[in-house]
């Protein structure tokens, strides 16, 4: 995680360097800042790309919920650094030509096209970033959301790139133009991919629903099946996007854990709880209904790690990756012991008790009826406690799914029980 953060960084900061070593003369202090805000908001925006959640060696070697945590804080970055940028210049005003100033230390361009491109990335940028916060508390489909957000990134990257050419100190330097072109094309080619390329090829394999039954209340299991009969290349604890009813082109797909298992056959099942939009259809779904899967993606896998044991914590349809991790161990006769925390707000609310039962869980829940007779409460600390032995705590791998709130008071308890981070995997519901 070290060298990717590290990395990320490079690619931030990187452009700024190279354009203090393109020069030889510097202008005052505050204008160097202002541009400098300009500089790293820009490659902020580029990199923003790279941590889509849609890079699938990132995906499958980082922490999801890292990956999309540093998204939306280079997202920050952009909007802090746009908004300050112009802020710093203090320069004299010019347009037209200026011969007498080759390098554009003493001016600021008047002109209107460059300033033009900038002063709409400087009005749109916070607007767009505000919506990508609040979309859902302003009512936005999921689906609407995914086209704005990846339309508008593609159209910041242009104003920004003809702002920073045409307007730049820096950005005019020959070796600095090419840099700036060449991760504009990159971004944009990298929408392109994951909203054409990688659409085409899910067309060529098409899927169908084979089986839907409801397992809870709100809570289906959904399993397809490749037309070609050949098997989708995942491991158990990863997810892939899923799309049931519409085109191979439509936005209207969906992330969702996988909890089949490889080594159970070429079909996949999908635990899907009822959260709005697409999911609130589940009963509407009919047996030979065509689906596209993409993926897969994820990191929350246990094969080749090589601790003695698994303890894995769920919290509702966090369940889903655990019930593929569970089945597959089971089937490649994994030696190693299990053991699995499951929490929900009431009893009815447990799927595949019956399979889960085989190995002895910890099932928790808040809101219990009369004929309760297992834990109550939540997965808290003191739960956590009376659960985990030492000996887990100093040598188990620890896999974790289900909502925020749930996820943060089992991180910080592991993280005060001196758990390297190493050893915990975990994986939150939103994705948006």
């Amino acid at each position: 995680m070290t060298i990717i953060f590290s990395f990320i960084c490079l690619l931030v900061l990187a452009p700024l360097g190279l354009s203090w070593m393109s020069v030889e003369t510097y202008r005052d202090i505050w204008t160097e800042i202002g541009t400098a805000l300009g500089v790293i908001g820009f490659s902020a925006l580029l990199t923003v790309f790279l941590l889509s959640g849609r890079v699938r060696w990132l995906s499958q070697s980082l922490n999801i919920d890292l990956t999309m945590r540093w998204h939306r804080w280079l997202g920050f970055l952009v909007l802090v650094a746009a908004f300050l940028h112009p802020f710093f210049f203090t320069g004299s005003l010019a347009g037209g030509e200026r011969p007498w100033d080759p390098t554009r230390a003493l001016t600021i361009t008047t002109d209107f096209a460059p300033l033009a491109s900038g002063i709409a990335a400087f009005v749109l940028i916070p607007a767009f970033i505000m919506l990508a916060i609040w979309h859902s508390a302003l009512g936005y489909r999921y689906e609407t959301w995914r086209r704005i957000h990846a339309l508008g990134g593609c159209l910041f990257v242009l104003l920004l790139l003809h702002h920073t050419i045409t307007a730049g100190r820096y950005g005019s330097q020959t070796i600095l133009s090419i840099l700036w072109i060449g991760g504009s094309v990159l971004a944009i080619l990298s929408v392109f991919d994951s909203h054409v390329i990688r659409n085409i090829f899910k067309a060529r394999k098409p899927w169908s629903v084979t089986s839907i039954h409801q397992m809870a209340p709100k809570q289906w299991l959904i399993g397809v099946s490749p037309k070609d009969g050949k098997p989708l290349a995942y491991q158990a604890g990863q997810f892939a996007w899923l799309t049931i009813g519409q085109s191979a082109y439509s936005m209207h797909e969906h992330p969702f854990s996988i909890s089949s298992a490889p080594s159970s056959g070429h079909d996949l099942s999908f635990l899907i709880k009822e959260l709005g939009d697409f999911t609130s259809t589940m009963d509407q779904i009919t047996l030979g209904t065509k689906a596209y899967v993409n993926g897969p993606y994820g990191h929350l896998t246990v094969g080749g790690r090589t601790e003695p044991g698994v303890v894995m914590i769920a919290g509702g349809v966090g369940i889903a990756p655990m019930l593929g991790i569970i089945r597959e161990l089971k089937l490649t006769h994994d030696p190693r012991p299990i053991l699995l925390i499951y929490g929900n707000r009431r009893g009815n609310q447990i799927v595949n008790k019956d399979e889960l039962d085989a190995i002895d869980p910890i099932y928790v829940v808040s809101e219990p009826d009369q004929n309760w007779h297992g834990q109550t409460g939540v997965i808290d600390i003191q739960l956590l406690d009376n659960s985990l032995s030492p000996e887990q705590l100093r040598s188990w791998l620890f896999v974790l799914c289900g909502p925020p709130l749930m996820l943060e008071t089992v991180e910080g308890y592991l993280k005060a029980q001196q758990v390297h981070k190493s050893r915990i995997l975990s994986e939150r519901f939103n994705f948006g």
